[in-house]
C-alpha cells in the first residue's frame, strides 16, 4: 500500500484479510447442469455468499444429481442464463443475491 499511497507508509498495521472472491457477471450464483458434458453440475460465483448459503444450496445441488427436483427453486440460477441474455437483477443492485 505505501508503494501506491505513500502517505500510508508509516501507518500501523490493524487486521485484514485476503482470499479468493469468485463473482460473475451479475454477481449471482452459478447453481445447477453444465451445459455440454453430461454429468456435470456447478455452485460457483457466490461472491462471499457461499458460506451462507452453502447449506441451501448443496440440497438443492445434490436434488438435480440425484434427478429429484429441489425443494428451492434454482431454476433462475443456471448457466443458460449468460447465453440467453438474461442476467439476474437484484433489488439492492450489484452485489446482492437476487
Amino acid at each position: 500500500m505505501k508503494n501506491r499511497m505513500p502517505v500510508f507508509a508509516d501507518a500501523d498495521y490493524v487486521n485484514g484479510w485476503t482470499g479468493p472472491y469468485d463473482i460473475t457477471p451479475d454477481w449471482n450464483p452459478i447453481v445447477g447442469k453444465v451445459p455440454g458434458p453430461e454429468g456435470v453440475f456447478i455452485a460457483v460465483g457466490f461472491s462471499g455468499h457461499g458460506f451462507k448459503l452453502a447449506p441451501t444450496m448443496g440440497e438443492s445441488l445434490a436434488s438435480l444429481v440425484l434427478g429429484k427436483t429441489p425443494r428451492l427453486a434454482i431454476d433462475m440460477y443456471s448457466f443458460s442464463r449468460f447465453q440467453e441474455g438474461s442476467p439476474l437483477h437484484g433489488a439492492y443492485g450489484i452485489g446482492s443475491i437476487s
